[in-house]
C-alpha cells in the first residue's frame, strides 16, 4: 500500500482495531521526515472518534483504505 496515492482524497480507513475513520487525507509524511522512519497519512476526521481533528495513520495501523466520494 502506497499512502501517497491517497493524499488530497476523501478516504475511509478501517484501522487495525476495526474502527472506521473517514475524512480528507490532508498530508502525506515521507518516511525520512517521520520518527521512526515510516510513511504516514494524516486525515481530517469527519467520521470516527475525533470529528474535526487531524489523525495520523501508519501502514501498520491500517487494515483497509478506500477512496470515497
Amino acid at each position: 500500500m502506497s499512502l501517497i496515492d491517497y493524499e488530497g482524497k476523501k478516504v475511509k480507513i478501517t484501522d487495525s482495531e476495526k474502527q472506521i475513520w473517514e475524512g480528507k487525507a490532508t498530508d502525506y509524511v515521507y518516511p525520512e521526515d517521520n520518527e521512526p522512519e515510516i510513511e504516514s497519512l494524516i486525515i481530517r476526521c469527519e467520521v470516527g472518534k475525533f470529528p474535526g481533528r487531524f489523525v495520523e495513520f501508519t501502514p501498520d495501523e491500517i487494515r483497509s483504505i478506500e477512496v470515497v466520494d
